[in-house]
Protein backbone atom coordinates (compact mmCIF):
# COMPACT_ATOMS: atom_id res chain seq x y z
CA UNK A 1 0.00 0.00 0.00
CA UNK A 2 1.11 3.16 -1.24
CA UNK A 3 0.57 6.78 0.29
CA UNK A 4 1.40 10.72 -0.81
CA UNK A 5 1.32 13.17 1.57
CA UNK A 6 1.05 16.81 0.87
CA UNK A 7 2.02 18.86 3.98
CA UNK A 8 1.26 22.13 4.45
CA UNK A 9 -0.91 24.52 2.71
CA UNK A 10 2.00 25.99 0.91
CA UNK A 11 2.58 22.89 -1.10
CA UNK A 12 -0.75 23.32 -2.83
CA UNK A 13 -1.32 26.61 -2.85
CA UNK A 14 0.61 30.03 -2.54
CA UNK A 15 -1.44 31.95 0.03
CA UNK A 16 1.65 33.41 2.58
CA UNK A 17 0.70 37.16 0.62
CA UNK A 18 -2.86 36.78 1.40
CA UNK A 19 -2.65 35.76 5.11
CA UNK A 20 -0.04 38.27 5.53
CA UNK A 21 -2.51 40.85 4.34
CA UNK A 22 -5.07 38.88 6.46
CA UNK A 23 -3.54 39.66 9.69
CA UNK A 24 -2.82 43.10 8.91
CA UNK A 25 -6.35 43.87 8.41
CA UNK A 26 -7.39 41.60 11.85
CA UNK A 27 -4.70 44.12 13.65
CA UNK A 28 -5.74 46.82 12.15
CA UNK A 29 -9.56 46.52 12.79
CA UNK A 30 -8.45 44.77 16.71
CA UNK A 31 -7.09 48.31 17.52
CA UNK A 32 -3.42 46.90 17.23
CA UNK A 33 -0.45 49.43 15.41
CA UNK A 34 1.20 46.09 14.45
CA UNK A 35 2.42 45.51 10.78
CA UNK A 36 3.87 42.72 9.20
CA UNK A 37 5.64 43.60 6.15
CA UNK A 38 6.83 41.00 4.08
CA UNK A 39 10.11 40.15 5.38
CA UNK A 40 8.84 39.93 8.64
CA UNK A 41 6.54 37.21 7.43
CA UNK A 42 8.46 35.12 5.78
CA UNK A 43 10.98 34.83 9.30
CA UNK A 44 7.29 33.95 10.57
CA UNK A 45 6.11 31.51 8.71
CA UNK A 46 8.95 29.46 8.83
CA UNK A 47 7.36 27.76 11.70
CA UNK A 48 3.56 26.48 11.66
CA UNK A 49 0.83 28.16 13.56
CA UNK A 50 -1.51 31.34 12.97
CA UNK A 51 -2.05 31.31 17.02
CA UNK A 52 1.20 30.99 18.16
CA UNK A 53 2.62 33.67 15.71
CA UNK A 54 0.19 36.20 17.45
CA UNK A 55 1.41 35.32 21.17
CA UNK A 56 4.90 35.17 20.19
CA UNK A 57 4.86 38.66 18.22
CA UNK A 58 2.94 39.76 21.22
CA UNK A 59 5.61 39.12 23.67
CA UNK A 60 2.39 37.06 25.19
CA UNK A 61 0.99 40.08 26.84
CA UNK A 62 -2.25 39.33 25.24
CA UNK A 63 -4.73 37.42 26.71
CA UNK A 64 -5.65 33.97 25.23
CA UNK A 65 -9.26 35.69 24.38
CA UNK A 66 -7.67 38.13 22.90
CA UNK A 67 -5.14 36.39 20.66
CA UNK A 68 -8.16 34.35 19.51
CA UNK A 69 -10.33 37.22 18.48
CA UNK A 70 -7.68 38.18 16.50
CA UNK A 71 -7.25 34.83 14.95
CA UNK A 72 -10.83 34.87 14.30
CA UNK A 73 -10.82 38.33 12.41
CA UNK A 74 -7.49 36.76 10.58
CA UNK A 75 -9.76 33.87 9.31
CA UNK A 76 -12.40 36.62 8.27
CA UNK A 77 -10.16 38.13 5.69
CA UNK A 78 -8.61 35.39 4.66
CA UNK A 79 -11.35 33.94 3.15
CA UNK A 80 -12.74 36.84 1.95
CA UNK A 81 -9.35 37.41 0.12
CA UNK A 82 -9.00 34.21 -0.98
CA UNK A 83 -12.14 33.82 -3.05
CA UNK A 84 -11.14 33.58 -6.77
CA UNK A 85 -8.12 34.46 -6.86
CA UNK A 86 -5.84 31.41 -5.75
CA UNK A 87 -5.06 28.28 -8.34
CA UNK A 88 -2.72 24.93 -7.38
CA UNK A 89 1.23 25.27 -7.75
CA UNK A 90 2.35 23.56 -10.78
CA UNK A 91 2.57 19.73 -10.65
CA UNK A 92 -0.35 19.27 -7.79
CA UNK A 93 -2.98 18.37 -9.86
CA UNK A 94 -0.84 16.31 -11.72
CA UNK A 95 0.24 14.29 -8.80
CA UNK A 96 -3.36 14.15 -7.80
CA UNK A 97 -4.41 12.69 -10.83
CA UNK A 98 -1.39 10.05 -11.18
CA UNK A 99 -2.61 9.27 -7.43
CA UNK A 100 -6.30 8.59 -8.91
CA UNK A 101 -4.90 6.50 -11.18
CA UNK A 102 -2.57 4.20 -9.75
CA UNK A 103 -4.91 3.44 -6.92
CA UNK A 104 -1.98 5.39 -4.43
CA UNK A 105 -3.60 7.27 -1.29
CA UNK A 106 -3.82 10.44 -0.38
CA UNK A 107 -3.24 12.82 2.64
CA UNK A 108 -3.01 16.53 3.05
CA UNK A 109 -1.57 16.58 6.59
CA UNK A 110 -0.98 19.91 7.99
CA UNK A 111 -1.48 21.20 11.62
CA UNK A 112 -3.31 24.53 11.06
CA UNK A 113 -6.80 24.91 12.55
CA UNK A 114 -10.14 23.35 10.64
CA UNK A 115 -11.26 26.59 9.72
CA UNK A 116 -8.27 27.34 7.51
CA UNK A 117 -8.34 24.54 6.15
CA UNK A 118 -12.09 24.62 5.33
CA UNK A 119 -11.48 28.22 3.19
CA UNK A 120 -8.12 26.14 1.04
CA UNK A 121 -10.61 23.57 0.24
CA UNK A 122 -13.24 25.81 -1.27
CA UNK A 123 -10.98 28.43 -2.47
CA UNK A 124 -9.76 25.51 -4.89
CA UNK A 125 -12.87 23.56 -5.42
CA UNK A 126 -13.01 24.07 -9.04
CA UNK A 127 -9.55 22.27 -9.35
CA UNK A 128 -9.86 19.52 -6.64
CA UNK A 129 -12.20 17.31 -5.61
CA UNK A 130 -10.64 17.03 -1.94
CA UNK A 131 -12.75 13.61 -1.95
CA UNK A 132 -10.29 11.92 -3.30
CA UNK A 133 -7.96 12.55 -0.29
CA UNK A 134 -8.47 9.82 2.25
CA UNK A 135 -6.67 11.79 4.97
CA UNK A 136 -7.41 15.83 5.34
CA UNK A 137 -5.49 16.36 9.22
CA UNK A 138 -6.09 19.34 11.64
CA UNK A 139 -4.45 20.82 14.77
CA UNK A 140 -6.65 18.51 16.63
CA UNK A 141 -4.69 15.80 15.48
CA UNK A 142 -1.54 16.02 17.13
CA UNK A 143 -0.31 17.54 20.54
CA UNK A 144 3.24 17.93 19.38
CA UNK A 145 3.14 20.04 16.52
CA UNK A 146 5.72 20.20 13.28
CA UNK A 147 8.80 19.87 13.81
CA UNK A 148 7.66 16.76 15.67
CA UNK A 149 7.22 14.01 13.39
CA UNK A 150 3.57 12.78 15.42
CA UNK A 151 1.88 14.16 12.73
CA UNK A 152 3.13 12.05 10.09
CA UNK A 153 2.99 9.14 12.26
CA UNK A 154 -0.84 9.56 12.92
CA UNK A 155 -1.23 9.46 9.21
CA UNK A 156 0.91 6.36 8.74
CA UNK A 157 -1.06 4.71 11.12
CA UNK A 158 -4.63 6.43 10.13
CA UNK A 159 -4.16 5.13 6.61
CA UNK A 160 -2.28 1.90 7.85
CA UNK A 161 0.58 2.30 5.02
CA UNK A 162 3.83 1.63 4.92
CA UNK A 163 6.58 4.71 5.65
CA UNK A 164 9.24 3.04 2.83
CA UNK A 165 5.97 3.43 0.61
CA UNK A 166 5.11 6.56 1.11
CA UNK A 167 6.19 10.06 -0.02
CA UNK A 168 5.83 13.75 1.54
CA UNK A 169 6.28 16.67 -0.27
CA UNK A 170 6.95 19.51 2.23
CA UNK A 171 7.62 23.59 1.96
CA UNK A 172 9.89 24.52 4.49
CA UNK A 173 12.45 22.97 6.27
CA UNK A 174 11.07 22.99 9.65
CA UNK A 175 7.85 20.86 7.99
CA UNK A 176 10.24 18.49 5.79
CA UNK A 177 12.00 17.81 9.26
CA UNK A 178 8.86 16.50 10.65
CA UNK A 179 8.15 14.07 7.99
CA UNK A 180 11.88 13.13 8.04
CA UNK A 181 12.15 12.59 11.81
CA UNK A 182 9.17 9.88 10.84
CA UNK A 183 11.22 8.08 8.37
CA UNK A 184 9.06 9.05 5.65
CA UNK A 185 10.98 9.98 2.20
CA UNK A 186 10.40 13.93 1.89
CA UNK A 187 10.53 16.45 -0.77
CA UNK A 188 11.34 19.72 -0.33
CA UNK A 189 9.06 21.89 -2.09
CA UNK A 190 9.74 25.57 -1.52
CA UNK A 191 7.01 28.36 -2.16
CA UNK A 192 7.60 32.15 -3.00
CA UNK A 193 8.01 33.03 1.26
CA UNK A 194 10.50 30.17 1.65
CA UNK A 195 14.12 31.28 2.84
CA UNK A 196 17.20 30.58 1.87
CA UNK A 197 15.92 29.17 -1.57
CA UNK A 198 19.46 28.54 -2.86
CA UNK A 199 20.84 26.54 0.22
CA UNK A 200 18.74 23.77 0.51
CA UNK A 201 18.32 20.99 -2.05
CA UNK A 202 14.27 21.51 -3.36
CA UNK A 203 13.13 20.64 -6.89
CA UNK A 204 10.03 22.46 -8.85
CA UNK A 205 9.45 19.33 -11.24
CA UNK A 206 7.65 17.63 -8.12
CA UNK A 207 5.25 15.75 -10.41
CA UNK A 208 8.42 13.94 -11.94
CA UNK A 209 10.09 13.22 -8.82
CA UNK A 210 6.76 11.89 -6.73
CA UNK A 211 6.97 9.74 -9.94
CA UNK A 212 9.83 8.17 -10.16
CA UNK A 213 9.44 7.31 -6.79
CA UNK A 214 7.04 5.18 -7.12
CA UNK A 215 8.03 3.56 -10.55
CA UNK A 216 11.37 2.59 -9.22
CA UNK A 217 9.25 0.38 -6.53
Amino acid sequence: MQAIFFGSIGTMVETSEIQRKAFNTAFKEFGLNWYWNTGNYINMIQKPGGISRIKEYSKLKLKDSEVKKIYDLKIKYFRNYSDNCVKPREGVLDIINYANRNNIKLGFITTTSKETIEIIKDSLSKFINFNDFDLITYEKDCVKKKPYPDIYNFAINKLKVEKNNSITIEDTPISYASSKKAKIKTILFPGEYSVNKKNISSTYKIFEEVKNFFEKK
